[in-house]
């Protein structure tokens, strides 16, 4: 199942990409320790563009060390539920962990680590993108 790849190729469809592209740009041209760097790099590296709606999805892949993969996603959805995000996206993504049995048990424990870390619902892209990442993963990471 290769959901995210064709996912962001209608989300690049459906929105309107300029804003994103110029704070893309922008995010590229910051120190390589910044928050916004490192979301940046993480696009580059598999090609995607950043999304509007969806900048602080990107932050919290950067944050929260998940890769930007299927699985990763379903871990990272896991993780947000227990910190207390229940919005609609969310709950449909870790829905689609029902199809991965073998993750079952680890989506207890991304849920868990979850619920002990502060949220990190609030935080937005643009306000912490000049943050070292760093000190984003001590505050709200997994560790």
């Amino acid at each position: 199942m290769k959901l995210p790849g064709w996912t962001v190729v209608v989300l690049q469809t459906v929105f309107e990409m300029k804003s994103a592209d110029r704070l893309h740009k922008t995010l590229r041209q910051l120190p390589d320790d910044s928050t916004g760097k490192v979301v940046a790099d993480l696009l580059d590296e598999r090609k995607f563009r950043l999304i509007p709606k969806f900048l602080n999805h990107d932050l919290k892949h950067a944050v929260l060390d998940y890769e930007m993969k299927m699985e990763d996603e379903i871990k990272m959805q896991a993780y947000l539920v227990g910190n207390g995000n229940y919005t609609w996206p969310c709950l449909l993504f870790l829905s689609l962990g029902i199809f991965r049995p073998k993750i079952w048990k680890e989506l207890i424990i991304h849920y868990n680590q979850g619920k002990r870390t502060p949220s990190i619902f609030h935080l937005n892209l643009e306000d912490v993108m000049h943050i070292p990442v760093e000190q984003l993963k001590t505050k709200f990471g997994r560790k």
